[in-house]
Parts: C-alpha cells; structure tokens; sequence
C-alpha cells in the first residue's frame, strides 16, 4: 500500500474516532448543519440543468 494511501486511511480512521467521541446532542448539530448544507446545494442555480430543446 502506498505511504499516501495509507495516510488516507489513517485520517479516516481518526475522524471515526472523533465522531464516535462526540456526545448525541454534537452529533446533532453536526447533522443539522449537513442537511442545511445539502439544502443550499440542492437549491443552487448552478445545480439546475437547463433543458434544451430540439
């Protein structure tokens, strides 16, 4: 495995063991915080396909 691939794996380990330390209610709020984000995707003009017609 190459030396970059596993600082990849490290790193997301790490994170795993971070969320996992985080109390419900940060958990939450992390959520909350990952739905409005994906709102503000969804409802972004550069998201919309414009159709073409013909």
């Amino acid at each position: 495995m190459s030396p970059w691939m596993q600082k990849v794996l490290e790193s997301k380990r790490a994170m795993r063991q971070r969320l996992q330390a985080l109390s419900f209610s940060e958990k939450l709020k992390l959520l909350e915080k990952l739905r409005d984000r994906s709102l503000a995707i969804a409802e972004s003009p550069l998201r919309r396909r414009q159709h073409v017609k013909g």
